[in-house]
């Protein structure tokens, strides 16, 4: 059974990758990429510790944590600056990212795991 932290560690994982690479480079809706990216590997992560909990319960779960992480940091970025820097569409596509992408980083691992445990038998 994933804890919190585990929640949060893979909401930090999601939302890294994304925010440390579009400070880097400036390449129009690589964000998208990058989001989908880390909310996958942040799925899997979770699914690791879930032991038999069902895939999409926990990708959903680490997926909305991501998008909460999400809407915390850009929240802050506006507020500091005064003004908005992400329209309501962006924030849209990024949960429904972070919602699919959790869920299919879960499953792939759900589904290798249970590959492995019937190839071993």
């Amino acid at each position: 059974m994933p804890t919190p932290e585990d929640y949060v560690a893979s909401a930090v994982v999601a939302n890294a990758i994304a925010w440390v690479v579009t400070s880097l480079v400036e390449v129009p809706y690589l964000w998208v990429l990058l989001y989908a990216v880390g909310s996958v590997l942040a799925g899997s992560l979770v699914a690791r510790k879930a032991g038999g909990e069902l895939f999409w319960k926990v990708g959903l779960k680490s997926g909305f944590g991501a998008f909460v992480l999400h809407m915390f940091l850009v929240t802050a970025v506006e507020i500091v600056i005064g003004g908005s820097i992400w329209p309501l569409e962006a924030h849209v596509i990024v949960l429904s990212v972070f919602l699919l992408g959790g869920v299919l980083g879960a499953f792939f691992f759900s589904y290798v795991s249970r590959r492995r445990v019937v190839k071993t038998s």
